[in-house]
C-alpha cells in the first residue's frame, strides 16, 4: 500500500513590501531615516521613539519591521561633528537602506532674528553653505556648490500639520530651564566647520551680515543637502529631506558657553519631540 504524504504545514506568508519601496538597499529598506550628531541628540531621539537594535553588527536601530528587512523608520549618528561625517552617513545610508525620507535633528545656534529664542524649533526652507570663499584683490567672495534644499512636500504638507497640531509639545517630556513654551519657526539656515559663538570675532560678524536672513547656524546641514543631492544621481531615486533643530544658544549673546550648557539637552528634546512627530506622519500617510 502506497504510503501517504502528509500535508506540508505552512505558517503565514511573509507580509508583502509596501509599495514605497522602489529600489532595494543592501541593507533593507527604510522608509524614514533620522540622522543625528551628537550623544545628546541620539540619546534624545531614542529615548522618544520605539526603537531596537538592527541584526547583527549594525550600528543603526530601527522601528516597526513592516515587511522582511523593510523598515518605518531608522535611527543613525554620525561618528563624528561637522558637513564631512554628516555627508558620509547620508551616503551610506542611501546605499543600504534607500530611504524615502532623511530627518536631520538635534541642537543649532540661534542668531537672534524674527523672535527665535532658547529652545524653539528652527526648520530650514534654505541652507547655505557659508565657508566655500575666494579672498583676492582685498576682496572676500563667496562661492557656490550644487546642493539640494529642504523638501518643498514636507515643508508644505507634513512640518505645516505637525507645527499647527502641537502634539508634539507632549513628547518633549522634561522640564524647560525657564518657563515658557518653544515656538517654531521656518527660514534660512546657514552651515559651516566653525562653532559661532563670539558676537566680536570679525569673521563671524561679517557671516551673519551676509546672510541677513539667517536663523540658525549649525555645522552638517551642508553635508546632509550635499549628500542628498549625490544620493539623488539616481534615475528612480528621490530622496527628500528635513532639518529640524533646537535652539540651544545664541550665537552673539555673551555667556554663549554657559547658554549652550544651560539649554542643550532641551533644545535636543525639543528637536527630537518635532522630528519624530513629522516621521511618524510620514509613515501615517504612506501606509
Amino acid at each position: 500500500m502506497p504510503e501517504q504524504m502528509l500535508p506540508v504545514q505552512q505558517g503565514p506568508a511573509p507580509s508583502p513590501a509596501p509599495d514605497w519601496v522602489r529600489l532595494p538597499g543592501r541593507g533593507g529598506n527604510a522608509l524614514v531615516a533620522i540622522i543625528t550628531i551628537v550623544e545628546e541628540e541620539y540619546v534624545a531621539v531614542r529615548a522618544r521613539g520605539d526603537f531596537n537594535e538592527l541584526a547583527g553588527d549594525s550600528p543603526y536601530l530601527r522601528r516597526n519591521e513592516v515587511a522582511p528587512g523593510v523598515y518605518d523608520m531608522i535611527l543613525a549618528r554620525t561618528v563624528d561633528r561637522s558637513n564631512g561625517p554628516c555627508g558620509d552617513l547620508v551616503r551610506t545610508i542611501a546605499e543600504q537602506f534607500r530611504p524615502e525620507f532623511i530627518i536631520l535633528s538635534g541642537i543649532a545656534g540661534g542668531v537672534g532674528r524674527e523672535g527665535v529664542g532658547l529652545g524653539d524649533v528652527v526648520v530650514a526652507d534654505h541652507v547655505d553653505w557659508y565657508e566655500m570663499r575666494k579672498m583676492a584683490e582685498g576682496k572676500d567672495v563667496i562661492r557656490k556648490m550644487a546642493l539640494d534644499h529642504p523638501s518643498l512636500y514636507l515643508r508644505e504638507t507634513i512640518f505645516q500639520r505637525v507645527k499647527h497640531q502641537e502634539k508634539w509639545l507632549a513628547r518633549i517630556g522634561m522640564e524647560r530651564p525657564v518657563e515658557g513654551k518653544p515656538q517654531v519657526f521656518e527660514g534660512n539656515l546657514i552651515a559651516g566647520d566653525k562653532i559661532l559663538g563670539d558676537g566680536e570675532n570679525e569673521y563671524q560678524r561679517m557671516i551673519l551680515d551676509e546672510f541677513d536672513k539667517a536663523l540658525a547656524v549649525d555645522m552638517e546641514s551642508y553635508g546632509l543637502a550635499r549628500g542628498v543631492y549625490n544620493a539623488r544621481s539616481a534615475r528612480h531615486y528621490n530622496l527628500n529631506y528635513l532639518v529640524v533643530r533646537g535652539i540651544s544658544d545664541l550665537v552673539n549673546a555673551a555667556g554663549n558657553n554657559d547658554q549652550r550648557k544651560q539649554w542643550r539637552d532641551y533644545a535636543a528634546a525639543t528637536a527630537a519631540a518635532f522630528s519624530l512627530s513629522v516621521a511618524d506622519e510620514i509613515v501615517a500617510i504612506c501606509k
